[in-house]
């Protein structure tokens, strides 16, 4: 397997999993197939101590994105945005549909898990991203989902979607800033691609 750091205090990849899981590190790894997206799967819905703490870890990295997204105008950084949603969608084995709520100057109020589908979709319901912009007292939205299928070209539901959302959210004053369709480490923004 390839390594993609050359800093000399890189670990190999069972040795970061032997922080967790001591011995059994290498038979983790390998029981993964050599995927970090499957241990985060996996860690995602702990079985063990070590899974958990490996789960807080991904827990931890996805705050942390949250706590600088908080901090700074998102327009300003929307790779970022995509290094949040990346932890945010990293190993979820279904469609999750999630709402980045904004402030006037659009930084992050809240990101939450809107929606949760299966394998290759989600019910939306507009109402409700509505009800809960008016509750945080959102100026802004992003919106975000994946394709746990690897795809990442939106669909035209996807397009529809993304209009109804747009108009609801306009009776209300809150603007749509983008819609982002995550798949693996892909991901197509609306806004960049002439969609919004």
């Amino acid at each position: 397997m390839l390594s993609f750091y050359s800093s000399p205090t890189s670990l190999a990849d069972a040795a970061l999993l032997e922080r967790f899981f001591g011995p059994e590190a290498e038979d983790v790894w390998e029981s993964c197939n050599g995927s970090w997206n499957k241990i985060i799967e996996l860690a995602r819905e702990p079985r063990t101590p070590a899974w958990d703490a490996l789960g807080c870890a991904v827990e931890i990295l996805h705050r942390g994105f949250a706590e600088q997204l908080a901090a700074r105008d998102t327009l300003d950084s929307p790779g970022l945005v995509r290094q949040f949603l990346g932890t945010f969608f990293a190993g979820r084995p279904y469609e999750v549909f999630v709402v980045l709520y904004l402030n006037a100057r659009n930084r992050l109020i809240r990101a939450e898990e809107a929606f949760r589908g299966t394998l290759t979709q989600t019910s939306v319901y507009p109402r409700e991203i509505v009800r809960r912009a008016l509750e945080l007292h959102a100026a802004a939205v992003i919106l975000s989902h994946q394709h746990p299928s690897g795809a990442s070209e939106p669909s035209l539901a996807d397009e529809l979607l993304t209009q109804t959302l747009k108009s609801a959210l306009a009776l209300i004053d809150v603007r749509v800033l983008d819609h982002l369709v995550v798949a693996g480490n892909s991901a197509i923004s609306f806004a960049e691609s002439g969609r919004l």
